[in-house]
């Protein structure tokens, strides 16, 4: 039942968008065209009857009314409210789709892993993937009313071939109808490790494998149950859908175009019979309510709703034939050479249907931001004591920083060059040593 448009809006043209525009089956119109007829019925009613059948004094009243609804019904938040709403259901219905349950990935590890092409090695196979689509066939059958209408009974899934009279008796006489859940992955793991026991696969690490990917199939089903066990809270759902039911209602009067001055705001600058903005206002948010309740329950009978009769017999198909294949397939894998054997970088070809195109190659988006010049000269990387939030102040500072340092070095070259001069002048001018007492001096004075 799932309305699928992709192919028309493949190439983003306006031709494109306008044929997926004037689709009727899923389409907005055919959401809110009741809805909105029945409005604007509600609305030329009220208009006819205020300028046609009303005298002055009513007319003046019913401008009062029409004034004040205008007023006020702009402090209802539709738009937060809906948004708000629209993006909780619809990641709920993420969720619920990304747990579906497909069972390709058991399927491979079952041919894979068990070994032999005997009878009771087949038989073990298409056992454990008859379990897992009757696993998912449970689950439908309790969270979505088209399976319920088709499996109606257990009876109904031995007659179509997921159960046989044994399996049915055991479930019947499971306690709770939850328990019937974990049965058939009960059922598949002691296939398994029967299978291990009798040398069917060749490892416990294949058996560990095999049941971590039964297990994250089971987490996925009922994963599901979850979610249908535990919706959006009611309230809100209720909030939602009553807040732009009132909206519109109390815009049957808010809206109403006035024939006389007393409101200029009312009166617009044309005596517009038809409320085209309005119903403009009605398709989008009633549209975008539509959205909510059509992914509220995705297991329902609706136009986007899942198409699960489709998922259980593609699964059921497809898992029988995945098991029952041999190793590596249809047949025997064999290692041969590929006919690129001898060319270094392949190029696929092309259908005749498609004219290939030289693009060029994807590259990173900063490499024709930056012009390099011929000559690159590497520097050390310059330390700065910055201030957050405030480049003046960085700026400051490695001015404040750079001075400093020439400051401090003309100091120093300073003062190592008066140094220098006072060693000179001392060391001229420096007397010889005192000689001992008792001893005369040969210098002259």
């Amino acid at each position: 039942m799932t309305v699928t448009y992709t192919g028309t809006v493949g190439t983003a043209s306006l031709k494109a968008f306008v044929l997926a525009l004037f689709r009727w089956r899923g389409s907005v119109w055919k959401a809110v065209w009741i809805e909105l007829l029945a409005w604007c019925l509600a609305y030329a009613v009220l208009s006819i009857c205020y300028r046609l059948a009303m005298n002055k004094e009513q007319q003046n009243t019913f401008e009062d009314v029409c004034a004040l609804c205008y007023k006020y019904s702009e402090l209802i938040p539709l738009t937060f409210l809906l948004g708000f709403y629209v993006t909780q259901v619809v990641n709920r219905w993420q969720t619920m789709f990304g747990n579906l349950g497909w069972c390709d990935n058991y399927s491979l590890f079952v041919a894979s892993y068990f070994y032999g092409k005997d009878e009771r090695t087949r038989m073990m196979k298409r056992s454990i993937a008859r379990y897992m689509c009757l696993l998912q066939v449970l689950v439908y059958r309790d969270i979505s009313v088209r399976i319920r209408k088709r499996f109606p009974t257990l009876e109904s899934l031995v007659t179509a071939g997921f159960l046989n009279d044994n399996e049915m008796t055991t479930l019947d006489s499971a306690t709770g109808p939850h328990s019937r859940y974990y049965l058939p992955v009960m059922w598949s793991m002691k296939i398994i490790r029967t299978a291990r026991d009798e040398g069917r696969i060749l490892s416990d690490f294949a058996v560990s494998d095999l049941y971590r990917n039964l297990l994250e199939y089971w987490n996925k089903e009922f994963t599901l149950v979850l979610f249908d066990w535990v919706p959006l809270p009611l309230v809100y759902t209720q909030v939602a859908y009553v807040t732009v039911r009132v909206y519109f209602l109390i815009a049957l009067l808010g809206r109403q175009y006035i024939i006389s001055d007393r409101y200029d705001d009312l009166r617009g600058p044309l005596d517009a019979y038809v409320p085209i903005f309005t119903m403009a206002q009605f398709v989008f948010y009633v549209g975008w309510l539509r959205v909510a309740e059509a992914l509220l329950n995705p297991f329902g009978e609706d136009d986007d709703d899942f198409e699960c009769n489709w998922i259980i017999d593609r699964n059921f198909g497809t898992a029988m034939k995945i098991v029952d294949s041999t190793e590596g397939g249809e047949g025997d894998a064999r290692i041969v050479k590929d006919q690129f054997w001898d060319v270094s970088s392949p190029v696929p070809m092309y259908s005749s249907l498609f004219v290939p195109e030289k693009k060029p190659e994807p590259q990173g988006s900063a490499v024709g931001e930056v012009k390099v010049p011929k000559e690159v000269i590497m520097v050390p990387r310059i330390e700065l004591n910055r201030e957050p939030n405030s480049r003046r102040a960085s700026l400051s500072m490695a001015i404040s920083n750079t001075f400093s340092r020439f400051r401090s070095t003309t100091n120093l070259h300073s003062s190592n060059t008066a140094n220098d001069v006072e060693a000179s002048t001392h060391s001229a001018g420096r007397l010889s040593p005192r000689p001992p007492r008792g001893q005369r001096s040969n210098s002259v004075c």
